[in-house]
């Protein structure tokens, strides 16, 4: 069920202000309105909140091989340091105890990591002209002789004279000194000495590079300090929640007030919170046309795992438009199972899950999710047992222990598929309606529900007239249920024609996108027919090879775990993309559902991790 809410509003004395919300926060029971969501305290509680996650990013980031960048902020000490400040930091630094000091260390190793790759590219820049000391050059000139490194055409720097010393010569260039008082000749171009010399930059760049790569290590090593750093961000967090709760606090005069929402069943204990602490609290029953209502969704027991669906999905209805947990989950099972459709890839989803909850015991946060997965792998099981698919493996190939288990051969017949696909979209949506029509009883409005009914079951006759070879309805079956469900929709609305004009005009269209939606669940044999013939194909191939045995084995291995890995994830992505289209499209506009809501977030004391 969707949990009643109550407005509220909450006055307290201004002086009193800062232990009002402590006190509030303990009770944790109250959904604070954010009209308010700047300000310095905030800002100050998200930088906390940033450099926690950044700190728990470096050392994930520190395991692995490739690119590790953490730049400093600009204005920072680290941004400010040079080449050897840096270094000397990396020297002194002692394990990371916090999250600033994680960060700081991953800065400083990023900062390393720059000045090796820019004192590399000065070395490559001057490497045509061998070893270079700018402070030699500077001495040279104290003493009356000048010289300028240049670079040229090979064929204007064969004419330059004795004047010019040349080094290297590459790519159609030459690079050497001009040694003179007198200009540079204009073919020639003036290369700046380099602010060290050449030897200390190849000594800079290895010192900072093992430096960087020693910091990356010792980060790497820091793996005991990550339940600090998630109690870090966690504590972290509640500030930022307690910072924005604060600037919604507003005073008037000697007065602060604060509006938000607490479940109804939560007002009796805030109002003795209140009385204890002095508060004046004022709760009325939360308006359904507010959309800032926020939304505790508490399904049946049985259906609560998935909630971890909606939150991965993003999804929530709003306030008033009721609990569909039940027949989401009933019915994201069944589509899950149909679009995977093969019992041996259930029985590995299932092995994964079985696995991930004994790797996740003692993490009842992970329960939800491995409770899903499992009842997902076991309809996903069932259905590839009653329809005999395993692996793709033709029937004949099976061992005797599996051709033993009863299938339903029924399910072997595209036209029977096609019929059971139209025939769940027909009951799926026939159950938004009738959900409704039992809501809105009664009221008229419930007629234009049963109308639409009508015309859902006159349609799926209609479609698999069209597509099912085998069914047969008369035309008058047809036209009557979808006449009579037009009559029956047009009752109400020609009763508020003032208000429902548009609804009337927009029918006809309305009427063909119904046998659009029974069309629309096709999707389940589809794919689930592409995927078992993905799986058989890659079987072919794979016993097709004409190899010597030692490679055939390799290569058979090679492509059934490419070939059926590949297609588990495809099954994977059709289940995200059908299976969540047909619960938050198909049935969700017929049964009135937005996914508008915004979630139920107390103000509370952080959970201890």
């Amino acid at each position: 069920m969707i949990v009643p809410m109550s407005r509220l509003t909450l006055l307290c004395a201004a002086s009193e202000r800062s232990s009002a919300l402590t006190a509030l926060r303990a009770l944790g029971c109250v959904h604070v309105g954010l009209e308010v969501r700047d300000g310095e305290g905030i800002r100050r509680a998200a930088a906390k909140v940033a450099a926690a996650e950044q700190a728990l990013r470096v050392l994930d980031a520190a395991k692995k091989e490739g690119a590790f960048v953490f730049r400093p902020e600009a204005g920072s000490p680290v941004a400010a340091m040079d080449a050897e400040a840096l270094l000397a930091a990396a020297r002194e630094a002692a394990a990371p105890a916090s999250a600033a000091e994680v960060n700081r260390l991953a800065a400083i190793a990023t900062r390393l990591g720059e000045e090796a790759f820019s004192a590399t590219l000065t070395l490559r820049r001057y490497a045509p002209f061998g070893e270079v000391d700018p402070a030699a050059v500077s001495a040279l000139a104290a003493e009356g002789i000048r010289v300028t490194l240049f670079k040229a055409p090979a064929k204007a720097a064969a004419a330059l004279g004795p004047d010019a010393y040349l080094f290297r010569a590459e790519a159609g260039f030459a690079y050497g000194a001009w040694i003179s008082g007198e200009p540079l000749p204009a073919d020639c171009e003036a290369i700046p000495l380099p602010e060290r010399a050449t030897p200390a930059l190849r000594r800079l760049a290895d010192e900072a590079s093992a430096a960087a790569a020693a910091l990356k290590a010792r980060l790497a090593d820091c793996e005991a300090l990550r339940p600090a750093l998630c109690r870090e961000a966690a504590a972290a967090s509640a500030d930022r929640a307690a910072a924005e709760v604060a600037a919604n606090l507003r005073e008037a005069g000697a007065v602060a007030y604060l509006r938000g929402y607490v479940p109804a069943r939560a007002v009796e204990a805030l109002l003795a919170k209140a009385k204890a602490e002095g508060w004046g609290v004022v709760t009325e029953a939360a308006d359904p046309d507010d959309p800032n209502v926020p939304v505790l969704l508490e399904p049946p027991r049985g259906f609560r795992a998935i909630g971890v669906v909606f939150k991965g999905l993003g999804i929530l209805p709003g306030y008033t438009e009721g609990d569909v947990s039940i027949p989401f989950y009933a019915f994201f099972s069944l589509f899950f199972a149909m679009l995977v459709g093969d019992a041996g890839y259930g029985a590995l989803m299932l092995a994964a899950t079985v696995a991930a909850a004994i790797g996740l015991r003692g993490k009842p946060a992970a329960r939800p999710a491995l409770i899903v997965f499992a009842v997902f792998s076991l309809a996903t099981i069932l259905w590839g047992v009653l329809s005999g698919t395993y692996f793709g493996i033709a029937k004949a190939a099976l061992p005797a222990c599996l051709t033993a288990i009863p299938t339903v051969g029924w399910l072997g017949q595209d036209a029977n598929m096609m019929f059971l696909c139209f025939l769940i979209g027909a009951l799926h949506i026939s159950l938004a309606r009738i959900w409704n029509a039992i809501l809105l009883a009664p009221h008229l409005k419930m007629v234009g529900e049963l109308g639409w009914l009508g015309v859902t079951w006159g349609m799926f006759t209609v479609v698999c007239n069209i597509v099912v070879a085998w069914f047969s309805a008369p035309v008058g079956l047809m036209a009557g249920l979808v006449g009579v469900g037009v009559v029956l929709i047009l009752v109400p609305l020609v009763k508020d024609i003032r208000h429902e004009g548009v609804s009337i005009g927009m029918l006809p269209l309305n009427v063909i996108s119904a046998m659009g939606d029974i069309i629309s669940y096709v999707r389940l044999f589809a794919v689930g027919l592409a995927s078992v013939k993905v799986a058989e194909n890659f079987n072919a191939m794979a016993l097709g090879l004409d190899l010597p045995f030692a490679l055939r084995v390799v290569a058979v291995v090679a492509i059934l775990l490419v070939g059926h890995g590949l297609n588990l994830a495809m099954g994977a992505l059709g289940v995200l993309v059908h299976a969540v289209r047909l619960n938050t499209l198909e049935f969700s506009n017929a049964k009135g559902i937005t996914w508008s809501g915004q979630p139920y977030v107390p103000f509370c004391q952080p959970q201890q991790q």
